[in-house]
């Protein structure tokens, strides 16, 4: 539609007022509407919706709808009016049906008494409880018709706004014969037409003429800034070696920029000067347009030639780069050229439907260009090998309505052109636009997953994401992906729904909501209660960071107790979150009593075994028997405790498995904690040696071993190393060196170390250590 008001303020339960102004913008509202109703936000006060003039006020709607040169924009209003006030009454009879039920408990048991068997005060309470429960009903009857009736003025609101849409499209101009028999007379009225663009409201003490100097000499200032810039950026990109180099965003990104640098510098500065220079600057001035255009079109050339460049999402169809690249582009920059052409001819009205006789001849040749543009790029793709055999279908309809529209415009149905044309000019766009973010969303997630540089772990920080988090990556990936395509699917109901109701009515729905079995699901609420439970997800891992490198560190010494603090922090953030989200999402929280009570059958029959690892895990981070850290021995599984969750423990094995053992385990089992009060542990060492050494000098050698080794404790803190002759065994005198190490779970590496230091002592001192020998 040219001019289409839509005003959507419903309550959706949350109360909120809300305004959406000019169709045009809708589609960014849509997503502004999400994060706002997202948000706590104060309840309206039920009095302050009047049902009697609200029945008015649609008797007054009604009979504005009823005169024959009922406009779009009235229209329009007419249905934002009309929905205000069903979303009112809506929330008006919701609460008026729960205040009748409360009034009906109260006076049920009250209903059978007189004034003659009961005292007055008594009487006159049953009579103010019939006297309210009265006025409850009449005000529910009330809302409830105003409800039936706002909805059936919306559905003939629907009818003639799709009726006058019929009539536009149907309607018949001037064809291109008639056109350029008229040529000549409006060529005659463009000199005049140039002169009154020109005749500018400047701001006080500007003239015309200090007017074009300023923007010839801002002009030139700043062609020739981006002239300085194209050529640093050249020296500085052939100093790295240029188009022989390998691939980098740290070059690709900014080339184009660069590249039309002199162009966008230059244009940027003429709109900002005609911004601040014409008084009421708006683009119904063709000068205007035209500097915006100038803008536009060098920012198009920009995002042209880097998706089309070698770091781009065209490097992925095969054969395009370098082979058809300039061909493409060059396609792209027509089709670039001919939408900007459109703007400065026709202003915002060039991607509308309904046209006004001074811009028949101006939409005819926009649309014949547009048109001629897209079509010339579409047919190309055959000539890709990436692009040949895909989308062969989608082309084949691009296509045929684009020639449709040619020929529509040709034989003077010029609305119905306008309507195929632009929106598949739109869609095309659009969908180049998807294509593009798409792939932005792809690498920066890979980006996150797999680069090491400082910045990418900071993000990974930020956002609570391990360094092999392709589980959450993926997440991110999905919500991101849906979100683009949820507006891609609005923005095209938009583009193709001429009479502008189709959308109208998803908002309306989005509000409102649909009732299923008794229970209302409203979407915007649904939308808000994920949008409040990711915010909230997101801010409880930076906060769990936070407290741990600002306070836990400075206050809790010992690495698990702040491991076990931040484990509690998480899920008592989680469960808030939940708790808002649900709220916020308006799902009545006492039918959780019915989730606890299958949750219970559920444990009783199936879950033992889920909740006692989930209470076993509760028990370990609150008492503590292990911390992540610790060595730990469980069963025949020994090695160092990584994390504690709460219904496993990650221990990493001396041989860098991972293994998850169940925390009932750890409660129930038999656990060895090497670490649990101080890292100190003995050692003993058995040692055999030849009958008729010296055993003193033996004695002498494993205790001075013991001592030069740096694990091993010798401060007095510990029991000195000492070696002790315990048997005469049947080849060997037998000793043992008991040792105190001060890490018991180095124990390994310490015994080795002790071993080749005995073993070499033995051989310089000349004791050997025998092998069994058996008498045959």
């Amino acid at each position: 539609m040219l001019e289409s008001v839509s005003v959507l303020k419903g309550s959706c339960t949350i109360r909120m007022g809300l305004t959406i102004r000019h169709r045009l913008s809708r589609i960014g509202t849509f997503s502004i509407v999400c994060l706002i109703l997202s948000l706590p936000v104060a309840a309206q006060e039920t009095s302050g919706f009047d049902d009697i003039a609200a029945a008015a006020d649609l008797e007054a709607i009604a009979a504005e709808i009823q005169v024959e040169d009922v406009t779009n924009s009235m229209l329009a209003d007419a249905r934002s009016r009309a929905v205000k006030l069903e979303t009112g009454a809506i929330e008006c009879a919701a609460i008026e049906t729960a205040a009748r039920a409360r009034l009906e408990a109260r006076f049920e048991p009250l209903r059978d008494i007189d004034s003659e068997t009961q005292g007055a005060e008594v009487w006159d309470q049953r009579q103010a409880i019939k006297t309210s429960l009265d006025d409850a009903k009449a005000r529910q009857a009330r809302c409830i018709g105003i409800v039936d009736n706002a909805q059936a003025l919306s559905d003939r609101i629907t009818n003639i706004q799709n009726t006058i849409s019929q009539q536009y499209l149907s309607s018949r101009t001037h064809t291109v014969i008639r056109l350029l028999q008229g040529l000549p007379q409006r060529v005659a009225t463009w000199p005049s037409r140039i002169r009154d663009s020109l005749e500018l409201e400047l701001v006080e003490g500007l003239t015309a003429l200090k007017l074009l100097w300023l923007l010839i000499v801002v002009g030139t200032v700043s062609a020739l800034i981006g002239l300085v810039v194209r050529r640093r950026f050249t020296t500085w990109y052939q100093a790295a070696g240029g188009k022989d180099a390998k691939p980098s965003l740290k070059y690709l990104i900014p080339k184009p920029l660069a590249e039309f640098a002199p162009l966008w510098l230059e244009s940027a500065a003429l709109v900002a000067v005609l911004e601040l220079s014409i008084a009421s600057a708006s683009s119904e001035l063709v000068v205007i347009r035209l500097a915006w255009a100038l803008l536009l079109f060098a920012l198009g050339l920009v995002v042209i030639n880097w998706s089309t460049g070698p770091l781009s999402p065209a490097a992925t169809i095969q054969g395009l780069i370098p082979d058809h690249v300039r061909p493409i582009r060059n396609r792209l920059r027509f089709v670039l050229l001919t939408i900007c052409f459109g703007f400065v001819v026709l202003g915002e009205q060039w991607a509308t439907v309904q046209i006004s006789e001074p811009y028949v001849a101006g939409r005819a040749l926009t649309i014949f260009l547009v048109g001629i543009a897209l079509i010339l790029t579409l047919d190309y793709g055959r000539q890709v090998p990436g692009l040949r055999d895909r989308f062969k279908v989608l082309r084949f309809i691009a296509l045929l309505v684009t020639t449709l529209g040619i020929v529509a415009v040709l034989i003077g149905y010029h609305n119905f052109a306008a309507f195929l044309v632009h929106g598949m000019t739109q869609t095309v766009v659009a969908l180049f636009i998807m294509w593009l973010a798409l792939w932005l969303v792809s690498i920066l997630l890979q980006y996150l997953l797999k680069q090491d540089t400082p910045t990418a772990d900071q993000v990974r920080a930020t956002l609570g994401l391990g360094k092999d988090s392709r589980m959450g990556v993926g997440f991110m990936q999905l919500v991101a992906d849906v979100v683009l395509w949820m507006v891609f699917a609005i923005y095209m109901i938009y583009v193709w729904d001429d009479s502008g109701t189709t959308l109208d009515q998803i908002f309306v729905d989005m509000l409102v909501g649909w009732e299923i079995g008794g229970v209302t699901l409203v979407p915007v609420n649904i939308i808000g209660g994920i949008l409040i439970f990711s915010g909230i997800i997101v801010v409880i891992g930076w906060m769990k960071r936070w407290i741990d490198k600002r306070w836990l560190q400075h206050i809790v010494i010992d690495r698990g107790a702040r491991d076990a603090i931040i484990t509690l922090f998480g899920y008592v953030g989680f469960v808030i979150a939940l708790l808002v989200a649900l709220f916020m999402a308006e799902v009545d929280l006492s039918a959780l009593a019915w989730v606890s009570a299958a949750l219970a059958l559920g444990i009783g029959f199936g879950m033992q075994e889920i909740a006692s690892n989930f209470v076993s895990g509760l028990i370990l981070l609150f008492e503590r028997p292990i911390r992540a850290g610790d060595f730990v021995t469980v069963g025949d599984i020994q090695g160092f405790v990584r994390s504690i969750r709460l219904r496993a423990t990650e221990i990493e094995t001396l041989d860098n498995q991972n293994v998850l053992v169940p925390n009932s385990e750890l409660i129930s089992g038999r656990v060895t904690n090497w670490v649990l009060r101080d890292t100190y542990g003995r050692l003993i060492l058995n040692i055999g040696v030849a009958y008729g050494s010296d055993v003193e000098k033996v004695r002498d050698i494993l205790e001075s071993a013991a001592r030069e080794h740096p694990e091993v404790i010798t401060d007095g803190s510990a029991p000195a190393p000492r070696a002790l002759f315990m048997d005469f065994g049947d080849s060997s005198l037998d000793f043992e060196l008991r040792v105190r190490v001060k890490h018991i779970e180095r124990r390994f590496s310490i015994k080795s170390d002790l071993n080749f230091t005995v073993d070499k002592a033995f051989r310089e001192a000349g004791v050997t250590i025998p092998f069994p020998q058996r008498d045959l």
